[in-house]
């Protein structure tokens, strides 16, 4: 199987999954400016070397995520085996290479209505998206503390040895703590079209859009 190599663009903050445990999604773009999904990734449970950071080139061993119909969705073919970053895309000069890949080999919408449809169609699930101007930020304070059923699901898969990998990490796992806030912006797009925006991943700015 041929390893893909992806521009890492987004990375989510960690969050606690009934079926998986504590997991993150990925998603990045492809040297032709597609764009990729990976999930479920467990990154905490990486080896050091392989916890890629956001505009890292990695290169992985990729299958179709059957269970999930979105285009971009993969999963990886071995979980705790992701490649070691191959490199990383800096900022020098303006952002020029980032700028390169994001918003000239891949394709920039500045129309929510072209993205929606393809949506509902099932065409695409992620995209690059100019808004013709920013007209809000606003924040919230949210729960801080996990939903107790998923953490007893969690602290009770921790405790269950696995007898074909290592299971060192189940001795010094700890839940990562909620991230006590939300974000969100309200923005228009080409058309002048209004739209909320809702900020989803602290770290990276995953993204996605309630229409007015």
């Amino acid at each position: 199987m041929e390893k893909e190599r992806i521009l890492v663009t987004v990375k989510t903050y960690p969050t606690l999954s009934t079926k998986y445990g504590e997991t993150v999604c990925t998603a990045g773009l492809r040297p032709d400016g597609t764009w990729v999904r990976i999930y479920p990734v467990p990154f905490r449970r990486l080896d050091q070397e392989q916890q890629y950071k956001k505009f890292d080139w990695i290169e992985c061993q990729l299958v179709r995520n059957t269970k999930d119909r979105r285009p971009e969705s993969f999963r990886p073919f071995d979980q705790l085996d992701l490649q070691t970053p191959v490199g990383h895309i800096g900022t020098d000069h303006c952002w020029r290479e980032r700028r390169q890949v994001i918003l000239k080999t891949a394709r920039v919408y500045d129309s929510l209505d072209e993205i929606i449809a393809g949506a509902k169609a099932n065409t695409m699930s992620l995209a690059t998206f100019k808004p013709s101007q920013i007209l809000d930020f606003t924040w919230k304070a949210e729960d801080r503390e996990w939903p107790t059923d998923k953490v007893i699901q969690l602290q009770n898969a921790t405790n269950q040895p696995d007898l074909f990998t290592d299971n060192a990490w189940r001795e010094t796992f700890k839940i990562v703590n909620r991230l006590p806030y939300s974000f969100s912006y309200r923005f228009k797009d080409a058309n002048d079209r209004e739209s909320n925006l809702q900020i989803i991943d602290w770290e990276t700015g995953a993204l996605y859009w309630n229409c007015l």
